[in-house]
C-alpha cells in the first residue's frame, strides 16, 4: 500500500516500477541463494542480518509491484480509445453501451453508469470503439442492471464543488465523463451477469416488498438498514439521524455482517448437523452468504472490509486456525488496494479501518482493565468510574500500549484517589 501512495505522488512510468520490482527480486534470489550455501548456524548474527535484509527486499519487492499496479490501474484519458477524452467538447455524441451498476434513484430521476462500447459523434455514422464509464443523469427511472442503451448528450468532466471534489469521488469508482443532458433509449435488456442480475432482481423485489408493508418514513429507514439503500430516507429524517450522531445505525457496517455470518454459521450448523465436517460446510454456505449478501446492499468498502476478514475468520475456522487481528486487518488492505488502488482514497475505506484497528489494539486491554475495575467499582464508584475516563483518554492519545497490568492499574487507582483526596482537601477549606 505504500508502493501505492508514492506512486500516486511520483507519477513515474510502470516500466520503472516494474525494474525495480525486478532488480529488488532478482537481489533476493540472490541472497537467498548465498545463504543456502553457506549454510549458517540458526542462531548466529550472520543468520539474523541476513533474515532481515532479505524481509527488506522483499518488501521492496512488494512496494514497487504495489505502485506498478497503481500505474496500471490509471487509464489514458488522452487516448482517443477511452471515453474522457471527448469530454469537455461541443458537440453531442451518442454512446452505446451496458448499465454495469443499479441505477441510483433520486428525487427527480437517476443516476445510471454506463460500461461504454461505442462512440459516435451527431451527424456522423461512423462509430469508434472506446472503453470506460459515464455516469448519465437521466429523468427516469426504467432503466435497470444489465440494460444496453444508447445515449445522446454532451459529455463533460465531473464537476468541482467548493467543498467537495466529485471528480475525485468518481474517479474512485473508475468514472471520467459525466452526461448531465442525456436521452437515452433501451436497445435489449438481459445483459451483464446472470448472477448478479438475479441478485439485484431479489433486492428490487425485496424493496418493493418493504414499501408495500410499511409506510415511509419506516419502510426507507429499513430499506436503509436492511439493505443499504438509502436513496429513499427524507430529508428531515436523514438530518435529524445526523443531528443526534445516530447516522451509523442506518448505514451497512460490520455489525451487519457480522450478524448475518451468525446466523447463517447457526442455521447451517442445524442442517448440517454437528462434527467437525458439519461445521466446516456451514462455514462453506455461510462464506456464501456473505458474499451474496455483500453483493446485494452494494458492496461499498467498509461492507467489503467487514465481507473479506468474516470471510477470513471463517476459511479460519476451516482451517482450524485462530484469526490474528493486525495479521487479517493487513491483508484485507493489500487485498482491497490490489483490486482497486483508489480504494485507499476512500473516506469509507479509511474511516472503517481505522475503527477496526482501534477495536484490534484496544478492545482487549480496555475490556480486561474494566473488568478488574469492576471489583473497585462496587467500593468506589466514582473512583472506578474516574479510572474508566481515564483510561479511555490514555486511549485516545495513543498512550496505552498492550494490556493493563495489575501493578498499572493499582498505581492508575492510587494516583487518581489521592487526587480526589486532595481536591476534598481544598473544597473543605
Amino acid at each position: 500500500m505504500g508502493g501505492i501512495v508514492l506512486a500516486a505522488r511520483l507519477q513515474f512510468s510502470i516500466v520503472i516500477w516494474l525494474a525495480m520490482a525486478g532488480a529488488s527480486l532478482l537481489v533476493l534470489l540472490i541472497l537467498t541463494f548465498l545463504n543456502f550455501r553457506a549454510r549458517p548456524h540458526a542462531d548466529s548474527p550472520q543468520t539474523s542480518f541476513a533474515n532481515q535484509l532479505r524481509f527488506g527486499f522483499l518488501a521492496l519487492v512488494a512496494f514497487a509491484l504495489g505502485a506498478a499496479r497503481y500505474q496500471d490501474s490509471l487509464p489514458d484519458l488522452d487516448s482517443p480509445e477511452h471515453i474522457a477524452y471527448y469530454n469537455d467538447q461541443d458537440f453531442e455524441i451518442r454512446a452505446t453501451g451496458t448499465v454495469s451498476h443499479p441505477p441510483e434513484t433520486r428525487e427527480q430521476g437517476s443516476n445510471v453508469k454506463l460500461s461504454v462500447e461505442h462512440v459516435q459523434k451527431v451527424g456522423e455514422t461512423h462509430e469508434l470503439p472506446v472503453t470506460g464509464h459515464i455516469l448519465v443523469r437521466l429523468y427516469s427511472d426504467e432503466f435497470q442492471y444489465g440494460d444496453r442503451l444508447q445515449v445522446r448528450g454532451h459529455l463533460a468532466s465531473p464537476p468541482e464543488f467548493e467543498d467537495f471534489s466529485y471528480r475525485e469521488y468518481l474517479a474512485q469508482q473508475g468514472v471520467y465523463s459525466y452526461m448531465g443532458d442525456a436521452v437515452a433509449h433501451r436497445i435489449s435488456s438481459g445483459g451483464g451477469n446472470l448472477i448478479l442480475r438475479w441478485i439485484y432482481a431479489y433486492k428490487a423485489h425485496a424493496l418493493d416488498t418493504l414499501y408495500r408493508l410499511w409506510p415511509d418514513p419506516e419502510a426507507s429507514l429499513l430499506a436503509g438498514i436492511l439493505l443499504g439503500d438509502e436513496s429513499g430516507i427524507p430529508d428531515d429524517v436523514d438530518q435529524a439521524f445526523r443531528d443526534t450522531g445516530t447516522s451509523h445505525i442506518i448505514v451497512i457496517s460490520g455489525f451487519n455482517i457480522t450478524i448475518i455470518a451468525a446466523m447463517l454459521v447457526a442455521l447451517f450448523s442445524r442442517i448440517f448437523g454437528g462434527g467437525e465436517f458439519g461445521v466446516r460446510k456451514a462455514a462453506v454456505f455461510a462464506l456464501l452468504g456473505i458474499t451474496v449478501y455483500t453483493v446485494l446492499v452494494g458492496a461499498d468498502a467498509a461492507v467489503v472490509r467487514a465481507a473479506i476478514m468474516g470471510g477470513l475468520a471463517l476459511f479460519a475456522t476451516l482451517l482450524g486456525r485462530r484469526q490474528a487481528g493486525l495479521n487479517t486487518l493487513a491483508l484485507v488492505a493489500a487485498i482491497m488496494a490490489a483490486f482497486n488502488p483508489q480504494v485507499l482514497w476512500n473516506i469509507g475505506f479509511q474511516l472503517s479501518f481505522a475503527a477496526t484497528l482501534g477495536l484490534v489494539l484496544y478492545a482487549d486491554p480496555l475490556k480486561e482493565a474494566f473488568e478488574r475495575l469492576g471489583r473497585v467499582r462496587s467500593v468506589n464508584p466514582q473512583l472506578a468510574a474516574t479510572a474508566e475516563l481515564y483510561l479511555l483518554q490514555l486511549q485516545q492519545q495513543g498512550q496505552l500500549r498492550g494490556t493493563v497490568s495489575e501493578e498499572q492499574l493499582k498505581e492508575i487507582l492510587r494516583a487518581l484517589s489521592q487526587s480526589e483526596k486532595r481536591e476534598f482537601k481544598i473544597k473543605r477549606k
